[in-house]
């Protein structure tokens, strides 16, 4: 199933943004947008301008496009409609693909050059196998026990190979698994504990728990639907999770503070900014505050994990090379070596008995 890039989405919707609060009707952005892009981008956004031109909602339109929108956005557009913000709603969104984006981009960047070494090492080190045992073949030498199991050049090679399959493809299906909820919000609670990493998912999800929030409330909406689209909005699935709960606890007349209190899933900073704003009746304006520091606070902790994967990446190759190094002189040199005074030894002994 095809699905919009986030590149596509922060083009996207600064251009409906731009647009939007020059007056131009979405209808008439949608007709450029379904001529220009990718063959997909194209034909989903002919679906989304047939479905305007049928009287339907642009939030409407965008989840009839078969998962090529991501709820978040879906979630957004649909609270801007509500709250009369839309043209708000597209600069957040704008901002937020954008700064994904852009951090994406940075943390590719600085462990490049780190993962290049990575993966040539990986790449010579299998070579290095085969021309070894190569070597020893055209000079009658006794091809080299790389792990004492007794294998062939080959069998090693192979098994060198398998290994190297296995990991990368079991570290991909995790990564795969974790981004489809495969292992429901166990990948969450994990990372939550982990001090840098677990902080910034957090604040990335409060940050847009409370803006939808404070876009529900500025639009009238009942504490259910806000609850709905503020818990959806928050692509997590340990808040998630949360939905079905949250909403029964408001149905029997709780406050937000109370029935986010008693998920106990919540951090104590954020519950008291809803139960300061319930009480001062500023609700939309406090989530709105809450929002951009929590927004602030992700983008801070996002600089700062990218230049520890760098150097973590740098200290990981490092210490592979190193190994490898001290393991081949030790097979290449210092074997052979041994190998020579023992045999060395036993002529002798053999010569004076």
């Amino acid at each position: 199933m095809a699905k919009i890039s986030y590149n596509q989405m922060a083009k996207l919707f600064h251009r409906l943004a731009t647009s939007y609060s020059a007056g131009v009707d979405i209808r008439s952005v949608y007709t450029r947008e379904a001529n220009s892009g990718s063959p997909a981008y194209r034909l989903n956004a002919r679906r989304v301008l047939d479905e305007i031109n049928q009287g339907k909602t642009l939030a409407v339109a965008m989840r009839n496009t078969n998962g090529y929108f991501p709820d978040l956005a879906v979630v957004v557009v649909q609270a801007g409609e509500r709250g009369g913000r839309l043209e708000e709603s597209f600069s957040r969104l704008s901002q937020h693909y954008a700064s994904i984006v852009k951090f994406r981009t940075a943390f590719l960047m600085s462990i490049a050059w780190p993962a290049f070494e990575l993966v040539f090492s990986i790449f010579v080190i299998g070579l290095l196998i085969l021309i070894m045992g190569w070597v020893c073949e055209m000079g009658n030498i006794d091809p080299i026990d790389w792990l004492g199991m007794g294998l062939d050049t080959t069998q090693y090679f192979v098994l060198y190979c398998s290994v190297v399959v296995l990991i990368f493809g079991t570290l991909f299906l995790f990564i795969l698994g974790v981004l489809h909820g495969w292992f429901g919000t166990l990948p969450m609670r994990i990372a939550r504990r982990i001090p840098l990493i677990g902080k910034t998912i957090e604040s990335l999800a409060l940050s847009r728990y409370a803006w939808t929030m404070s876009v529900a409330e500025n639009a009238g909406m009942n504490p259910i639907e806000t609850a709905q689209l503020s818990i959806r909005a928050t692509q997590n699935y340990y808040y998630q999770r949360l939905e079905t709960e949250l909403c029964n606890d408001l149905r029997q007349g709780r406050s937000f503070y109370r029935a986010m209190k008693a998920t106990e899933s919540f951090p104590d900073e954020f519950l008291l900014l809803v139960d300061t704003g319930e009480i001062s009746g500023e609700l939309a304006e406090t989530m709105d505050r809450a929002s951009v520091e929590h927004q602030h606070r992700a983008e801070n902790n996002m600089k700062l994990i990218g230049t520890i994967g760098f150097i973590s990446m740098l200290l990981f190759v490092g210490l592979i090379i190193g190994f490898l190094v001290i393991y081949m002189f030790q097979k290449l040199y210092l074997d052979q070596i041994n190998k020579f005074l023992n045999c060395l030894c036993s002529d002798f002994l053999g010569f004076w008995q």
